[in-house]
């Protein structure tokens, strides 16, 4: 079997209200969705981050793919996507959106699940968490997120619709004091449930050290890159050694997983199948943390049906995945998949059981959102209109 062509074609749809964060601001979710052809007549299907630079990766890419045998993903990796040129060059996203369809196309001509190349599934559904985000009002005046009151009932909409257990509440939007108390007002509204903080490195060391001591007795999950840099975190670590610290921000890649355990800097990597260079690569990662001790959860980049597929395969295979998922997959108004978005239950998902990644591309859903990208910023933040110049990746507080 050879790889006779790769197509990419940008994608953006639409979410219920738009979310904040320490960042900025965001309006709607875009993709590329890629689509890999062989001469056997079997078309992989693939996701990855948009933009302007991921599409001059995916260029760059496409002539070392034509020819090659999806079936030997290794010499593929070798070949596009080796670790020098993913350190140097940084092409590690639009690669892992080609590796999903790789896989998909071997599951395919195998008649095998995704998960079962990795060695098999360990459990048939994985739980999510459920993202919460200060957001403002959709164009129809509704979904507003701006306070406590509002993010507690927040919360509560989305509990009763899917049945969330683990809720992750994003910060860095509001002075610290404020998150702190609307954490505490979660705490108080679901005493049971799991709940994690992630500011997403907009903290200083000082203020995380001060926020965590605020929440000691509120019994959180985790705190996720209070702080920006390994050194920083493993000062947090140090001065409040009770909060389980994890990361996908200052430790995202595998040369930063050694030093992590070395230095004492979290207690849980988040894995993503995109950052780490596909679901095969992001597995041995997992592997990696579990021959180390440290815990694995999984980071969430705004996917669509094809990447969250991705995402339940890898779940599905790890052993050390004790954690719940992060998805912003319920703030899609819709998706390009067939059949439409997949469905929560219990605040899981099962993992897919057909062949491949076992979900099918809706062309008319492709071209409706394709139509709408060119309408959009392709992979970019917005400036938060109420904090003018928030994109930055200095501390705010």
């Amino acid at each position: 079997m050879k790889i006779t062509d790769v197509r990419w074609t940008p994608a953006f749809i639409p979410i219920e209200a738009p979310l904040r964060y320490a960042f900025g601001s965001h309006p709607g979710f875009s993709r590329f969705i890629i689509e890999v052809d062989t001469d056997e007549g079997i078309t992989g299907l693939g996701e990855c981050y948009g933009g302007a630079s991921r599409a001059g990766q995916l260029a760059d890419m496409k002539p070392l793919l034509i020819g090659a045998d999806p079936m030997n993903l290794e010499r593929i990796r070798w070949r596009v996507a080796a670790p020098s040129s993913l350190k140097l060059f940084g092409n590690v996203l639009g690669f892992a959106g080609v590796e999903f369809a790789i896989l998909d196309i071997q599951g395919k001509a195998l008649n095998k699940p995704v998960c079962d190349l990795l060695g098999g599934r360990i459990r048939d559904e994985v739980p999510f968490s459920a993202y919460l985000f200060y957001r403002y009002a959709n164009n129809a005046g509704k979904g507003e997120v701006s306070n406590t009151e509002q993010m507690v009932g927040f919360a509560k909409d989305l509990v009763k619709q899917y049945g969330f257990k683990t809720l992750k509440y994003k910060n860095g939007v509001l002075p610290p004091d404020e998150e702190v108390e609307t954490f505490i007002a979660l705490r108080e509204a679901f005493p049971k449930h799991r709940i994690r903080l992630d500011p997403n490195a907009a903290w200083t060391v000082t203020t995380a050290v001060h926020v965590a001591r605020r929440l000691h007795d509120y019994d959180m999950e985790y705190l996720e890159d209070p702080v920006w840099g390994m050194r920083a975190m493993q000062r947090v670590n140090t001065k409040v050694p009770w909060v389980t610290l994890a990361s996908n921000m200052s430790v995202f890649a595998f040369e930063d997983l050694a030093p992590t355990v070395m230095a004492e800097v979290l207690d849980v990597v988040l894995l993503d199948p995109h950052w780490y260079g596909g679901i095969q690569r992001a597995k041995l990662a997992g592997q990696v943390c579990e021959a180390m001790g440290v815990d694995a959860g999984m980071h969430s980049g705004a996917e669509f049906g094809i990447s969250q597929a991705a995402m339940l395969h890898l779940a599905a295979s790890l052993s050390n995945m004790t954690l719940a998922p992060d998805s912003h997959y319920h703030h899609l108004t819709d998706d390009l998949i067939e059949g439409g978005k997949l469905q929560y239950k219990n605040g899981a998902m099962a993992v897919p059981t057909g062949p491949g990644l076992g979900v099918s591309l809706d062309y008319d859903k492709l071209a409706r959102y394709h139509e709408l990208s060119k309408h959009q910023e392709m992979g970019s933040w917005t400036d938060d209109p109420r904090r003018p110049g928030s994109i930055t990746t200095q501390p705010k507080w």
